[in-house]
């Protein structure tokens, strides 16, 4: 389950990934958001789908949302995501939505892989409600972020290719 290269070696890849992307910083940004977002929805099946009509929707680039997808959905996120979600929906109904689930000899404040797989129905109304805010976090804050990797990246990059340039059109006049 751990990356074979480490975590830091992998997320100096995702970095240099996400700068190389083509098009402009807002396009990758609005892109990458969008697939971290969607990861925190409880729809694990669907991210991949709802993620292309979002980037639809918003403009964004669909390989920064599949390279989001996998960063914010992976094995490591998806259980402490399905989870909150949860317990936050939970919240945000109120305690009708517990006592009502116990009537049916549910336990919903023990969430459990098998209760979902058993129960979809009762725990899908407050892990989509509650991944509403979670979803909104996500997309604003990983915009954000991407926007200002992508652009210092893009920007160094560039100077980079202007300086070889120059260096090599000097080498061409003596």
């Amino acid at each position: 389950m751990w990356p074979s290269m480490g975590m830091k070696r992998l997320s100096r890849y995702y970095k240099h990934r996400m700068g190389r992307l083509p098009g402009t910083p807002q396009f990758i940004a609005r892109g990458m958001a969008s697939g971290i977002a969607l990861s925190v929805t409880p729809f694990v099946g669907l991210h991949m789908a709802m993620g292309v009509v979002t980037c639809w929707l918003v403009r964004g680039s669909l390989i920064a949302m599949v390279l989001g997808s996998f960063i914010g959905g992976n094995l490591w996120t998806l259980p402490l995501i399905l989870l909150a979600t949860y317990k936050l929906g939970s919240l945000m109904l109120g305690h009708a939505h517990m006592t009502e689930a116990a009537q049916e000899g549910l336990q919903p404040d023990k969430f459990s892989l098998q209760l979902l797989i058993d129960h979809p129905a009762k725990l899908l109304l407050p892990m989509t409600l509650g991944c509403l805010p979670l979803l909104f976090i996500a997309w604003v804050g990983s915009y954000y972020i991407t926007l200002g990797i992508v652009s210092k990246y893009q920007t160094a990059r560039k100077h980079r290719i202007e300086w070889r340039h120059h260096k090599h059109e000097k080498k061409e006049h003596k």
